[in-house]
C-alpha cells in the first residue's frame, strides 16, 4: 500500500504500517478501526479488516436489491469494498458503487472514475467524529462526480442521503429513499421492507 501513501498530510501518524490505512480522503490517513489494538500487540491485523455479519449480510441484501432494479446496458453495481483510487490524495473503498459502464475500464487497478451513487453501511474506520469523516468522504466523491452518497447506519437505523446540490437528509429505516434517479426508473428502498423480506434479525 506504500503507493497510497503519496502526499499524505502531517495528520498522518507515525510508525503506523501503511497496511493500517483503510482510505486517503484529501489528503489524510484514516486507519481501520481497532488499529491500535494491532500495534499494541492483542490482536491481528486481520481481525480488523473484515465486514462484521451484519454488514455483510446487509451489503448483499442490498446489491442483490440494486442489481435488480439497474439498466443491466448501462451500469456495473461493484462490491466487496470497491478501491477508487481519484488522484493521488483520495484513495477510497465503498461498499456498492453504482458505474456508468462507459466512464470505467476493467482491469486488476482501483476504479479511477467516480460513481454515480456509493452506498456505505456504517463507518469502519478508527474516528471520535463519524459525522466528520462521512462529510469529508461524501464531499471529495461528489467532487469527483457522484451523484449520491447513501450511509446506512445499523446502530441508530437510519439513512443519511447526500445528494449533489441538494440539502442532506435523514430518514428513518421504514421510510422510502429514493437511491438513483434514473434506472431506467428511480430506485426506491425501504429498508426495512428490505430486511423484513431476507429475515435479517439483530
Amino acid at each position: 500500500m506504500t503507493v497510497l501513501l503519496a502526499g499524505l498530510s502531517k495528520k498522518t501518524e507515525e510508525n503506523v504500517p501503511g497496511s493500517l490505512i483503510r482510505e486517503v480522503i484529501a489528503g489524510e490517513a484514516y486507519y481501520y478501526k481497532g488499529y491500535k489494538d494491532v500495534i499494541a500487540g492483542t490482536i491481528k491485523a486481520e481481525e480488523i479488516m473484515g465486514s462484521s455479519a451484519l454488514q455483510s449480510v446487509l451489503i448483499m441484501a442490498l446489491g442483490f436489491f440494486i442489481k435488480s432494479k439497474l439498466d443491466n446496458a448501462r451500469y456495473w453495481l461493484a462490491t466487496n469494498e470497491a478501491g477508487l483510487h481519484l488522484g493521488p490524495q483520495n484513495n477510497l473503498s465503498i461498499d456498492l458503487g453504482i458505474f456508468r459502464k462507459e466512464e470505467v475500464s476493467l482491469n486488476n487497478q482501483y476504479f479511477t472514475a467516480a460513481p454515480e451513487v456509493a452506498i456505505e453501511v456504517d463507518v469502519r474506520i478508527d474516528t471520535d467524529h463519524d459525522l466528520d469523516y462521512i462529510f469529508s468522504k461524501s464531499s471529495v466523491l461528489i467532487d469527483h462526480g457522484t451523484d449520491t452518497v447513501v450511509w446506512v447506519m445499523t446502530k441508530h437505523k437510519k439513512v443519511m442521503v447526500i445528494r449533489k446540490n441538494e440539502d442532506s437528509v435523514i430518514f428513518d429505516w421504514n421510510r422510502d429513499v429514493i437511491v438513483m434517479q434514473h434506472a431506467p426508473e428511480p430506485i426506491i428502498l425501504n429498508l426495512q421492507t428490505l430486511i423484513e423480506a431476507e429475515r435479517i434479525e439483530y
